[in-house]
């Protein structure tokens, strides 16, 4: 059944991949890359149109589950959401059952075919990868919404900056808390009872088998959850690093999860050094024995 399920799948998501990106150049016809005033007007008519779609792409994946719980904060009283555990290549698929918030993403993502226009749409704040002082860029266009007092949306931050297992909660980098502006935590559950059909892992396997696993998935369940707006204090606001900790401690609280001190260097140097096995074969020994993709621990790197 799940064979026969897939290719359907795969159509359909391509198709509704193919409709956002159709809205979303509507929406933003004509501006540059990133416009001094947020979408209004017939504009943002597309840019609803780019959520949706953007919630079919999700639904014709598979995830036939979407729930939301909590009460989502207005941009005025959290220009940031706070995105975590970080554990799939659909976790934008996420941002869309919160209204498909703009993120802070590399230029190269305004040039993706097809999903470029949906970054715009959104209104991503887009940085330089080649730029040392990017993140403070990043971090003054960030203040400089926020100071518009809920003119322009929102944005959203995975601040662990690369993917895990979701089995605990990787180090926040600091980018997102360097304005020092108010927060809402969003925590992020796959539902699937023992198997993990999402998590996408630097030593586990690649993308298109991730994808192939999920689209043979009958049903995934996602509940997005939002937690109460957490405000800095004057000494939080002087010290991201302080902030970026307190809010993960906060939500490794929500999520009921430890925290592990493991980096993406440490994964980049266990891939160059092992080489793991990321074929599908592995993949599905490994999902049906632990019922998650294994990544390492930081007893490992000593």
């Amino acid at each position: 059944m799940a064979f026969t399920v897939a290719p359907i799948r795969l159509v359909f998501v391509f198709t509704f991949i193919i409709l956002a990106s159709i809205v979303a150049n509507i929406s933003v016809m004509g501006l540059p890359l990133e416009p001094a005033q947020p979408l209004s007007g017939w504009r943002l008519v597309f840019r609803d149109l780019t959520v949706f779609f953007s919630r079919c792409i999700a639904f014709s994946a598979g995830i036939m589950s979407q729930t939301v719980k909590g009460r989502q904060a207005s941009s005025k009283e959290a220009p940031l959401l706070i995105m975590a555990p970080h554990t799939s290549s659909i976790d934008p698929l996420a941002g869309a059952m919160v209204g498909l918030p703009g993120a802070v993403s590399m230029m190269d993502n305004a040039k993706i075919p097809l999903l470029g226009a949906i970054f715009r749409a959104n209104q991503s704040i887009f940085v330089e990868r080649g730029d040392p002082d990017s993140r403070n860029k990043a971090a003054a266009k960030i203040k400089m919404r926020a100071e518009a007092k809920g003119a322009w949306p929102q944005l959203i931050v995975l601040p662990e900056g690369f993917c895990s297992n979701g089995k605990s909660l990787l180090p926040f980098k600091t980018g997102a808390f360097l304005p020092g502006v108010s927060v809402q935590p969003i925590t992020v559950k796959y539902n699937n009872r023992r198997l993990d059909v999402t998590s996408w892992v630097d030593t586990g396997p690649g993308l298109i088998s991730m994808w192939s696993l999920l689209l043979c998935t009958p049903i995934t369940r996602i509940e997005v959850m939002l937690h109460p707006v957490y405000h800095p204090s004057d000494e939080e606001k002087e010290n991201p690093e302080l902030f970026a900790k307190n809010v993960r401690d906060l939500m490794s609280s929500y999520l009921k999860l430890p925290k592990t001190e493991v980096d993406q260097n440490d994964l980049r140097e266990l891939v160059k050094r092992s080489r793991p096995n990321r074929g599908a074969v592995h993949m599905w020994k490994n999902l049906l024995v632990n019922g998650y993709i294994e990544m390492p621990s930081r007893e490992y790197f000593s």
